[in-house]
Formats: structure tokens, C-alpha cells, sequence
């Protein structure tokens, strides 16, 4: 099993708090959290859009005009405020941190936690329950979860709950033993000779 975290902007954290606070206070925490995740995804998936958000030699005032002209109507008022402030301040490169941090605040405010099931095959419906069951059971929280499918991981399953992920399939107990050989003289002599 191994674990692993993805860090993040240390300043994410503040300006999706501070989202997250309007937000609620407004009834509109969900509607925020899925225009910032809307947003993150259109910028990560275009690699021109990617360009001219980061590009220096484009004006801050353009960045910002394109954005008020391209998202007004279609995202909240507080949402446009804060890309543009992000711009203001050279930040722009925080909005997938920051949705994704948004994402995590308001799972937790609301006792939910995300998983991502990965198999080599399409698990059976009565497995994938059992399965969120018993994450459930751990976390303590609501669990909401996703199935993929990587048929590179040979059998067995990874699964993820926010951080951490749990690493069961074959394809990584292959890669252990195969080190745990190279470990051995006898081993990384019987490896170097094929």
C-alpha cells in the first residue's frame, strides 16, 4: 500500500476559504464550487487558453477584459471577481488549485469525502458498494464515488480517498518484488546477465 499527497499553492487554501465563506453565506457554496471546477477545467484543457492566461507579454487588463467578456452571465459576479483579482495579483496560475481546494472545503463541511476506484477490469455493482461500504466505514463520512478502468494494472485495484491512495493492484506488487530482487546480490546478478 502506498500513500501519496499533491501539494498545492499554500495561498489556495486562503482564497478558497474565503470563496467558500461567500459562498455559503449567499446559498450559493455548490453553484461556486462547480463554476471554479468549470473554469479550472476549461483553462487545463485548452492549451491556448493556458497560453494567454499565463503569458506575460499579454496586458493584465486584456486577461481581464476577455474573461468579464467571455464569463459574464455564465458564472457568478464573486466568481469573475476573483479571477480577475487573481490576475491583478499575477495568480492566475492558482484557479485549478484553488477549485480543487474549494472542492475538498466543501466536501468536508459537508461530511463527504471522494474516491476513485481504479481496476484493471469493470467491477461488479455488489463489489463497488461493498467497496464504498467499507470506506464509509473508515472515513466516517458520506463517501461519493467514481469507477476507472486501467487494464495497465494487470488485477487488483487503486483506490484514492482525497490524498491518499491505496495501491492493491498487481502491476505495483510486480514492481515490489522486482525491486526487492534488485535488492539482493544474487538477484541483481541474475537480472544484469538477461
Amino acid at each position: 500500500m502506498a500513500a501519496s499527497t499533491k501539494q498545492r499553492h499554500p495561498a489556495a487554501l486562503a482564497y478558497a476559504s474565503a470563496m467558500l465563506q461567500v459562498g455559503s453565506s449567499l446559498g450559493e457554496a455548490s453553484a461556486f464550487g462547480e463554476q471554479l471546477i468549470a473554469v479550472a477545467n476549461a483553462i487545463s484543457n485548452d492549451p491556448q487558453m493556458r497560453v494567454f492566461i499565463e503569458s506575460p507579454k499579454i496586458s493584465r487588463e486584456n486577461k481581464k477584459a476577455v474573461f468579464s467578456s467571455a464569463l459574464t452571465g455564465k458564472v457568478a459576479e464573486q466568481v469573475l471577481n476573483l479571477l480577475q483579482l487573481l490576475i491583478d495579483r499575477g495568480r492566475q496560475f492558482l484557479v485549478q488549485d484553488i477549485a480543487d481546494t474549494y472542492s475538498e472545503l466543501e466536501d468536508a463541511a459537508a461530511g463527504r469525502v471522494k474516491a476513485t476506484i481504479t481496476s484493471a477490469v469493470e467491477l461488479p455493482a455488489e463489489q463497488r458498494e461493498s467497496l464504498v461500504a467499507s470506506i464509509q466505514t473508515k472515513t466516517g463520512r458520506e463517501v461519493v464515488a467514481t469507477q476507472a478502468v486501467d487494464p495497465e494494472l494487470l488485477a487488483g485495484l487503486t483506490i484514492q480517498v482525497g490524498d491518499l491512495v491505496v495501491d492493491g493492484s498487481l502491476r505495483s506488487h510486480l514492481h515490489r518484488v522486482r525491486q526487492e530482487v534488485l535488492q539482493t546480490r544474487f538477484g541483481k546478478d541474475l537480472i544484469d546477465e538477461n
